[in-house]
């Protein structure tokens, strides 16, 4: 029912919290990195507290929850803590309240905004394999997609090689890495719950393509022996 990344309202002792999920502990309860205002700005500035600072709640307390999709555009995450009565600055980590708008001075966005606001005036594709993109030759539908193969570095030239087997390496090392402090735990949980939903879908089309399995976490860092 909770995902990190989801937002949050809960109640204790009478107190209203914000915040964003960052994990579900073994004993289910909910992680949640809170908002705490600040005296920045005349008090009007809200920030997230520090990372050994987070609370881990009881669902009980929650009284309102906002699922976030882990597609989720900018956007929709701006339009859901609006839900929560917040503006998002655009460090992620800055807020302040609706009703403050107009007397703060929040942290630009560093990015391209246009991405969401002029894909809402284009047609998404009929397509279902298109899961709701637009046809502008971009993203190509998942029945006329190759079946995914690692970049193989002994076709590269010696730079695009390079480059490949660090990248490779690097996946390992975070499928090894076994984070101690509670962000880098969330995090790790995040990415691997999507390499997993990436791999199932991986392997079923190369199944279906009659080629055999491969663990995309584990790809392949060294040269191959020339026969």
């Amino acid at each position: 029912m909770y995902s990190a990344g989801d937002l949050i309202q809960f109640d204790i002792n009478g107190t209203n919290f914000y915040g964003e999920i960052v994990g579900i502990t073994d004993t289910d309860k909910v992680e949640v990195s809170r908002l705490r205002k600040t005296i920045k700005q005349e008090g009007r500035i809200w920030e997230f507290v520090a990372d050994d600072a987070w609370s881990a709640i009881e669902s009980s307390y929650i009284t309102k929850h906002i699922k976030i999709d882990d597609s989720a555009k900018r956007s929709v995450v701006m339009k859901a803590w609006k839900e929560l009565g917040f503006l998002p600055g655009g460090d992620g980590i800055t807020f302040c309240r609706v009703e403050d708008e107009d007397s703060v001075t929040l942290p630009l966005y560093d990015g391209d905004s246009s991405d969401d606001d002029s894909s809402d005036d284009e047609e998404a594709s009929a397509n279902p394999a298109m899961h709701g993109y637009v046809s502008d030759g971009f993203v190509v539908p998942d029945d006329e997609g190759s079946e995914f193969e690692f970049a193989d570095p002994d076709e590269l030239d010696e730079d695009a090689a390079k480059f490949v087997r660090e990248t490779h390496q690097a996946v390992r090392d975070f499928d090894n890495w076994k984070p101690e402090d509670n962000q880098g735990k969330a995090m790790k949980a995040f990415v691997d719950r999507m390499d997993k939903k990436a791999a199932i879908e991986t392997d079923n089309k190369r199944l279906e393509a009659g080629k055999p399995s491969i663990s995309t976490s584990k790809p392949p860092v060294k040269k191959r022996k020339r026969k």
